[in-house]
């Protein structure tokens, strides 16, 4: 008989399958419904999860204050939460993102370290997603460049609206995880201002972790109305 391998928690640390984290401070309606559909599906599924959630103007300060479960920056620990969770995927979704739940599963099924859905920024069709030039430098990429694929894809980078990555991940980058980039090339006489999500996948890839994307799972992207938390 195979037996199933399970993580190793300490006696003081509360265990969850996954751990969905949204910065936030308003939510689109279409959110909430992908939400409740997907934690019961979780719940039919016998999969546990927590809710990470922190509320800023600053996105880079807010994503950290989520990943640290904390309004305060602790920078003592490397670990989701200050180590209060092990788990086994932390899953980030913005709150302006549509998604089935079948499309959560696929990503939090992935064996890959790091994988995200594919959706657009722009009307144009431009998606939140990098690869880079010869010159290690972000380059546009636009959803029909992925509607005849299948398979999955090693990019540069990023956008953190539908991404989830295995424990060990986080816990093996540098802090802050989360921050503003300037980036500068030989070549241009300027330099450029790298989000921060995306300067978090410069992070994990410098800490040896490749990201890909799942071109299968195509979620829709809102910034129309919304909910907000009072």
């Amino acid at each position: 008989m195979v037996m199933e391998e399970l993580p190793i928690v300490k006696a003081d640390v509360i265990h969850y399958d996954v751990l969905i984290a949204t910065p936030a401070f308003s939510f689109v309606p279409e959110y909430v419904t992908s939400l409740v559909a997907t934690t019961r599906m979780l719940n039919e599924k016998g999969i546990s999860y927590h809710m990470l959630h922190k509320s800023g103007s600053f996105i880079p300060s807010t994503r950290e204050q989520v990943a640290s479960d904390s309004y305060g920056h602790d920078w003592s620990t490397n670990e989701i939460a200050g180590g209060k969770y092990s788990y086994n995927k932390i899953f980030w979704i913005d709150s302006d993102i549509e998604w089935e739940p079948d499309d959560f599963m696929r990503i939090y099924d992935s064996e890959m370290d790091v994988v995200s859905g594919v959706y657009m920024t722009h009307p144009n069709g431009t998606v939140a997603v990098n690869l880079t030039d010869p010159e290690g430098r972000p380059t546009k990429v636009n959803k029909s460049d992925f509607l005849l694929r299948w398979d999955p894809v090693e990019v540069g980078g990023v956008g953190f609206g539908f991404v989830a990555m295995k424990q060990g991940v986080f816990e093996n980058m540098k802090r802050p995880w989360f921050k503003i980039r300037e980036v500068e090339w030989d070549d241009v006489d300027f330099s450029v201002n790298m989000g921060e999500d995306y300067s978090w996948c410069e992070g994990a890839k410098d800490a040896g972790f490749k990201i890909w994307v799942d071109p299968t799972v195509k979620v829709k992207h809102h910034k129309e109305t919304i909910y907000v938390v009072e």
